[in-house]
C-alpha cells in the first residue's frame, strides 16, 4: 500500500521562477516545459514575427508567439532552470533517475531537491505482486 500524503492527489502547476513564468503563463506548464527541455542553455535568435518561423513549425504557434512578443528581433539565451524542471517532473510522477537523465542533475542532487516534493511518485524498480510488505 502506497504511502497517502495530504498532497499526493494534487498535480498542481509549479511555480515558475521569474525567467520563464512569462512564458508558463502564456502558453502553459507543458508546452514550455517541452520547449524549456529542448533548449535549455541554448542562445537563440528569436525573429520578430512569430509566423512560418521555426520556433511555430518545432513548437507550435502559441509558444511561437510569446517568444516573439517576450524577445523578438533579440538573441535570447534559453535558461536552463533545472529545479523548477525538476520539481515538474516529480510533480508528474518521474522517479530520481528519470529526472537526472532528462535534467542533466546526478541522482544525487535531484534526491536532494525532491526531498520535500509532497507527490507520489514511481519507484526507480518495480515491486513483484507477491512480494510482502515490510512495513504493512
Amino acid at each position: 500500500m502506497a504511502f497517502n500524503h495530504p498532497k499526493t492527489e494534487r498535480r498542481d502547476p509549479v511555480e515558475a521562477p521569474s525567467s520563464i513564468s512569462w512564458l508558463v503563463d502564456a502558453v502553459g506548464e507543458d508546452a514550455a516545459l517541452e520547449f524549456i527541455e529542448a533548449n535549455a542553455g541554448k542562445r537563440l535568435y528569436i525573429p520578430q514575427n512569430p509566423n512560418d518561423c521555426l520556433l511555430a513549425e518545432l513548437y507550435g504557434p502559441e509558444v511561437a508567439r510569446a517568444v516573439c512578443r517576450y524577445r523578438g528581433g533579440e538573441q535570447y539565451q534559453v535558461p536552463l532552470v533545472k529545479a523548477w524542471r525538476v520539481h515538474v517532473l516529480a510533480n508528474r510522477g518521474l522517479n530520481s533517475n528519470e529526472i537526472a537523465s532528462r535534467t542533466g542533475l546526478t541522482w544525487g542532487r535531484v534526491s536532494y531537491l525532491t526531498q520535500n516534493v509532497p507527490v507520489e511518485r514511481r519507484r526507480a524498480r518495480a515491486v513483484h505482486p507477491g512480494q510482502a510488505d515490510l512495513f504493512g
